[in-house]
């Protein structure tokens, strides 16, 4: 095309599939880009990625399709057209001396991904053999009457300044609160990792989410474009079938065990809830806001993704856990409700919306409060609550929606806010009544824990990073461990460690595939040390505490090479049976 035009011509290039055409005008030495994306089946793609890289210019495509570029200078130049899951466009359009230069352009799929991810399997079942081994060793010792039922309730992102008795003036938990009273209120207890299933894996095996290949941020559904990248890039998207899992354990010592509400540790045969342990299961193997959101019993969709009233699943999931303990009363028994709440979106109980303070958020929150105090009065009801632990905490920190009292950062990082959460113990005879307990825990933890309070050893095969937190519930010691560990959500690499005052926190790169950076390089310039006791980290004190930041900076560098050197954790024992 010539250089010089006049407002009379008219031309015409053709790019990809569909065309592009060329309308001039008067004006200065530059002219503008209009243009318009639509997916392979003919409709407008939105949030289409559209850059200029050498003028720095970029846009995202809107609801309809359309972006737009004014006063570009005159000449050819490339525009990139970059949308998830589909292949990367590269065109090159001559900008006129004034006027338009209007695109069409179509995306075609992405089927590099797709061939990536066909190079990969899920990791290698390692260490079968020594799981069957163990579990065919466990005795039962579980009588009715005698071994505590257990009652686990686990919410999705509630952050540590969402609930009423830990600080929340708006929006109202009593039942919750009542745990408080009943037992111990829990002020530095953490989730393994700031996001849902490296935190679910490392509950339900006591180990932090590397051993289990659970590090890498959450497991997708099959088939889902994001369950292809992770496989491209060799992750695993279930957990693993050699992993060990309380519920595995307590089976075997005799309880019986359901699990009721979101699952996301896999949804393949092998890595399913009632493959893991659990007896009976009712609810949803995602968070909700994947897709398909069907609701399971047991390994069947008893309700399809178009038939879910998401406002009634943690009323749904609170119903079945209610049957599930009624039922299993004359026998010992383990029930795990992980309700899908207050993870985005957030929908309301169609029977309490509009009634809190806290607006919607609250509407969730008081319904998940309401539902708890269902389950407790089951138990206080059937005459189960002094022999019965019940455990209530979160998977991460708050997301924005919610609240982490004074801490710093939310789900997704390893700022305090990302990893402290709310937690209460209600366990007649050990957590005392009433009672607050600031010693650090993890949800590692509840492994070592309940599998001791069951009368069951622990597996000497493979690390239980866990430790056993009776005395610290009792009153009667500090915290069973010298320091806690901080994974990144996506590398899932330790860049932080804490003791009982301070935490020691180095920036690494924490970069996700999809085009998200958590944690990279940024202020604060690493390496940090922060006192837990005093501050917010806020302030880095490292130069005030240089041999506390040095204590600290050897213990991450140990932890990182015994993972780096053995991830998975097996022990020489494990080593020694498997030749």
């Amino acid at each position: 095309m010539s250089s010089i035009l006049t407002t009379a011509r008219r031309a015409a290039i053709v790019f990809g599939l569909l065309g592009s055409t060329v309308l001039t005008g008067t004006g200065a030495h530059a002219g503008d880009i209009i243009g318009k994306v639509i997916g392979a089946d003919g409709k407008p793609l939105s949030g289409v990625s559209v850059t200029l890289d050498d003028a720095m210019r970029a846009e995202t495509t809107d609801s309809q399709g359309h972006f737009r570029f004014d006063r570009v200078p005159e000449g050819s130049v490339t525009i990139n057209l970059n949308a998830m899951f589909r292949a990367t466009q590269h065109l090159t359009v001559d900008v006129p001396l004034a006027g338009e230069v209007e695109i069409a352009a179509q995306m075609k799929p992405n089927t590099l991904l797709a061939r990536a991810a066909a190079l990969n399997t899920e990791p290698a079942v390692e260490h079968a053999a020594q799981k069957q081994t163990y579990l065919a060793g466990i005795k039962k010792t579980a009588q009715a009457g005698k071994a505590p039922n257990i009652v686990i309730m686990f919410f999705d992102d509630l952050g540590y300044g969402d609930l009423s008795a830990y600080g929340n003036r708006l929006i109202s938990t009593p039942n919750i609160d009542a745990m408080a009273t009943r037992g111990a209120k829990l002020t530095q207890s953490y989730s393994s990792s700031p996001v849902c299933t490296p935190s679910r894996a490392a509950l339900m095996t006591g180990r932090l989410p590397v051993r289990s290949h659970a590090q890498h941020h959450v497991f997708f559904p099959t088939g889902h474009p994001v369950a292809t990248m992770r496989r491209s890039l060799g992750w695993a998207n279930a957990l693993p079938r050699d992993e060990i899992t309380m519920a595995e354990a307590l089976g075997k010592a005799g309880y019986t065990t359901g699990a009721f509400g979101k699952w996301h540790l896999g949804d393949v045969v092998g890595s399913r809830p009632t493959d893991l342990g659990f007896n009976t299961y009712y609810g949803v193997l995602y968070s909700n806001d994947m897709a398909p959101l069907a609701l399971y019993r047991g390994t069947n969709a008893e309700t399809p993704p178009d038939q879910v009233v998401q406002g009634k699943l943690n009323e749904r999931f609170a119903d079945e856990a209610i049957k599930f303990i009624s039922a299993s009363k004359d026998k010992p028994f383990f029930a795990y409700v992980p309700f899908t709440a207050p993870h985005w979106p957030h929908h309301a109980n169609p029977d309490r919306a509009g009634k809190s303070a806290g607006g919607e958020y609250g509407d969730v929150i008081e319904d998940l409060d309401a539902q708890v105090g269902r389950i407790v009065a089951t138990l206080d009801k059937e005459g189960l609550s002094e022999n019965t632990i019940i455990i209530i905490t979160s998977d991460n920190g708050g997301d924005y929606d919610g609240a982490v009292s004074d801490l710093r950062g939310r789900k997704g990082e390893t700022w305090e806010g990302g990893q402290r959460v709310p937690q209460f113990v209600a366990w007649p005879g050990v957590a005392r009544p009433g009672s607050v307990i600031d010693g650090m825990t993890m949800n590692i933890d509840m492994f070592p824990t309940l599998l001791a309070a069951a009368g069951v050893a622990l597996p000497t095969d493979r690390v239980i990073d866990g430790k056993d937190i009776r005395p610290l519930l009792s009153g009667q010691a500090q915290s069973p461990h010298d320091a806690l560990f901080y994974l990144t959500t996506w590398s899932g690499n330790v860049s932080a460690v804490r003791n009982k005052d301070f935490k020691y926190r180095e920036v690494i790169e924490d970069n996700s595939p999809l085009g998200v950076v958590r944690g990279g390089a940024g202020h604060p310039t690493p390496p940090a040390l922060y006192d837990l006791a005093l501050d917010n980290e806020s302030h880095n004190t490292i130069a005030r505490h240089p041999m506390i930041a040095e204590q600290l900076k050897k213990a991450l560098d140990t932890m990182r090479d015994q993972l780096s050197i053995n991830p998975r954790g097996w022990t020489a024992e494990a080593k020694k049976s498997a030749k």
